[in-house]
């Protein structure tokens, strides 16, 4: 996985959130521990919580689930997704028309693109995700690395690519097209269906 960028998403403000809460979540459990000592005289309630370890625990739940609650507004779009793809001419007329499964890993600091079609496998390396702008929708930006498979390496050549995908406003399905370069000089269309 790697980081993307939500664009209109300030993580800063996120993190300044978690460190608020941190410290009041420990000041809280260090009063409470400091009353169960004193009402049972237990030194098993004398441990210290920092504020560290409470952000910690925090940052890692916001990234891993936190982060899909509706009022912050950032699509999850873990899962499987169908693909159908045209390569096209330069004219606009279809050249190849393909199957992929799309799968999505995603996290709040990280994602994974990754297209699997009978003969070669991508993998994203660079991702941004946006509101569309006056539109419903969300627009998903990555780069993406592809290689053949072993019996397709005499056909075909690794290369590098860019894709863009306007999803709908529910993220159940969208549109896409997309380049290669510096291995394959081509381009076309893509539409996604999530399973």
């Amino acid at each position: 996985m790697h980081d993307y960028a939500i664009l209109g998403h300030d993580r800063s403000v996120i993190g300044r959130w978690l460190g608020v809460i941190s410290i009041t979540l420990a000041g809280g459990i260090a009063q409470l521990f400091t009353w169960l000592n004193e009402l049972t005289g237990l030194e098993a309630f004398s441990v210290t919580i920092t504020t560290g370890l409470i952000y910690w625990v925090l940052d890692w739940v916001f990234n891993k689930w936190a982060w899909k609650i509706p009022i912050l507004e950032i699509p999850n779009l873990n899962g499987k997704w169908q693909v159908t793809g045209k390569t096209l001419d330069e004219d606009g007329n279809t050249r190849y028309e393909w199957n992929a499964e799309i799968g999505i890993e995603q996290k709040w600091k990280t994602i994974l693109i990754h297209l699997k079609t009978k003969d070669s496998q991508s993998e994203s390396y660079t991702a941004t995700l946006s509101k569309q702008c006056g539109l419903p929708g969300w627009r998903l930006s990555y780069s993406y690395r592809n290689n053949p498979n072993i019996q397709q390496s005499h056909e075909l050549n690794s290369h590098k690519g860019y894709c863009e995908v306007e999803l709908n406003a529910d993220v159940t399905s969208g549109e896409a097209s997309y380049f290669n370069s510096a291995g394959r000089r081509s381009f076309g269309t893509m539409y996604f269906t999530k399973v």
